[in-house]
């Protein structure tokens, strides 16, 4: 998790890697309320590859996600996403949830399209271009997260 955390490359498009202690203090701060923040782990191994978030910003419900450079682009945000939304629409009452993403994260704006997101408006935060989506949390869910990663994707971040 500190790892994933600290990560120049993971952390390229969610304003940057944070420091140790800085992750601490915002884990065990009371403010904010979630559904939770799991950890992406691959079934074989129990390795773990990343983690996915469902809480409360903005005062609407959240989907944020995040996977270590080499588990990028193989279907593991995708399928989770999937299967956190599909909780999300039978457990919760909420109508909609949202995402955001950096504009220059082509990959992730591109996945969150292809799981049924579209662009409620832009903003700007952390001192780049966002785009905040959402999401009906009653429409129907794309049922195989494989067909959601193509070659045609962009390209996952590399190391500088």
């Amino acid at each position: 998790m500190i790892r994933l955390m600290t990560d120049p490359v993971t952390r390229e498009y969610l304003g940057g890697a944070v420091d140790y202690a800085s992750r601490q203090a915002l884990e065990l701060s009371p403010l904010g309320l979630t559904w939770g923040r799991w950890v992406l782990a691959l079934a074989e191994d129990d390795t773990m590859i990343g983690s996915i978030t469902l809480g409360y910003d903005r005062g609407e419900l959240e989907l944020s996600y995040a996977l270590l450079p080499e588990w990028t682009g193989k279907g593991y945000a995708a399928e989770s996403c999937i299967a956190l939304l599909g909780w999300a629409r039978e457990e919760l009452d909420d109508d909609h949830v949202i995402a955001i993403s950096q504009t220059r994260n082509k990959r992730s704006v591109a996945l969150l399209r292809k799981l049924g997101f579209s662009v409620r408006k832009g903003l700007e935060e952390f001192g780049t271009q966002q785009l905040l989506l959402e999401r009906s949390l009653r429409e129907r869910l794309p049922e195989f997260a494989q067909e959601l990663q193509t070659a045609a994707d962009p390209p996952p971040p590399t190391r500088r």
